[in-house]
C-alpha cells in the first residue's frame, strides 16, 4: 500500500490506548504520585480484585507497547524514504483540502514519547531513574518537532491565504494541525516542568506557549469556519467532513491539558498560587469537550438541524 501520512493515525490509537491503562493503574489502584513501575503490583493483594484488575491492565499495556512501537519505526522509515524519494509532501501541503494531512507524524511522535517516560518505563524503571538525563535527548527531540511543526504550519497558512479553498469539500483531517500543536505543546510541558535544567526548561516552557497561543487561535478559526459551513447546510455533514466534527474534542482536550501542564510549571517558578485557575482551566477543557460531544450527538440525529 502506498504511504500516507495519515498512516500514524495507528500509531497514535496504539500509543494512545497503552497510555490509559498506566494512568488508571496510577490514579486508580496503585495510587501513587510518583512513577509506578511492575514492582508496585506486589503491594495488591495476590488474587483480589484490585490485583486481577492491575494483571490485566498490565497485559494490555505491553501489547499496545510492543504495537506503538513496531508501527513508529516502520512508518518512520517509510515517512523518511517518502520525503526525500518523492515529491507526495509538495502536492499535499499544497492542496488546501489535504495539508492538514502532513501533520499526522507529528501527532504520534510526540506521543511516542510521552509512552515512554510513562508505560514504557513501568516495565523499565532504570528509565524513571535517569529521568533527568534523559530530558536532554527529549528537549532535542520536542526542539525538532516544534521546528518542523511551526515550518509545515507556515507552508500551510500560505496554500490557504493563495489558493481557493472550497470549504464544502473539506475532508476528516481538517483539524489535525491542531491536533498536533496541542500533542508538541502537551510534550514540551511535560519536559519543562520534569527537567531540572533551568536553561532548558525557560527555552522549553516560552516554546510550549507560543504553540500553545499558535493553536487554540488556529483552533477558534477553524472550528467557527467548521460551524459556519454546517450553518449553511439543512442536512447532515457529508461523510468526508462527519468525523470532523468529533475530531474537535482531542485538540480541545490536548491544548487545555498542556496550558494545564504549563501553569504547573509557571507555579513552582514564580511561586503563584494558580491552583483556582489551573482549576478552571482543566474543568472548563472537559466542560467543553462534553458540551461539544453532545451538540454532535444532537447534530447527527436532526438530519434537519440548522446552526
Amino acid at each position: 500500500m502506498e504511504f500516507t501520512p495519515l498512516k500514524f493515525q495507528g500509531t497514535l490509537a496504539a500509543g494512545g490506548v497503552a497510555l490509559m491503562p498506566y494512568i488508571f493503574l496510577k490514579n486508580n489502584i496503585l495510587k501513587i504520585e510518583e512513577d509506578i513501575a511492575l514492582s508496585h503490583l506486589t503491594l495488591l493483594s495476590s488474587g483480589s480484585l484490585e490485583h486481577i484488575t492491575a494483571l490485566f491492565l498490565t497485559t494490555v499495556m505491553g501489547l499496545f507497547i510492543v504495537s506503538h512501537i513496531v508501527f513508529t519505526v516502520f512508518f518512520t522509515k517509510q515517512l523518511i524514504v517518502w520525503l526525500f524519494k518523492t515529491n507526495e509532501i509538495k502536492k499535499l501541503i499544497n492542496n488546501p483540502l489535504t495539508s492538514s494531512s502532513v501533520f499526522s507524524p507529528l501527532i504520534s511522535l510526540p506521543m511516542s514519547l510521552i509512552v515512554f517516560f510513562g508505560p514504557v518505563s513501568f516495565f523499565f524503571p532504570v528509565i524513571s531513574l535517569h529521568k533527568q538525563l534523559l530530558t536532554q535527548p527529549a528537549f532535542a527531540i520536542f526542539s525538532f518537532l516544534w521546528g518542523a511543526l511551526i515550518i509545515l504550519k507556515i507552508m500551510d497558512t500560505k496554500t490557504i491565504f493563495t489558493q481557493t479553498v472550497e470549504y464544502e469539500k473539506l475532508s476528516f483531517g481538517w483539524l489535525l494541525d491542531v491536533l498536533a500543536f496541542g500533542a508538541v505543546s502537551l510534550l514540551g510541558a511535560n519536559i519543562a516542568i520534569t527537567t531540572n535544567s533551568n536553561l532548558i526548561s525557560s527555552t522549553t516552557a516560552f516554546m510550549t506557549m507560543a504553540s500553545l497561543v499558535i493553536g487554540i487561535i488556529i483552533f477558534i478559526i477553524k472550528t467557527m469556519i467548521l460551524l459556519s459551513q454546517q450553518s449553511k447546510s439543512k442536512t447532515l455533514p457529508n461523510t468526508n467532513i462527519l468525523p470532523a466534527f468529533f475530531l474537535v474534542i482531542p485538540p480541545m482536550c490536548l491544548l487545555g491539558f498542556g496550558l494545564f501542564k504549563l501553569l504547573g510549571y509557571t507555579s513552582e517558578v514564580f511561586l503563584f498560587d494558580i491552583r483556582a485557575i489551573s482549576f478552571l482551566v482543566i474543568v472548563s477543557s472537559y466542560l467543553m469537550a462534553m458540551s461539544w460531544f453532545i451538540f454532535v450527538i444532537f447534530l447527527l440525529k436532526d438530519t434537519s438541524v440548522r446552526l
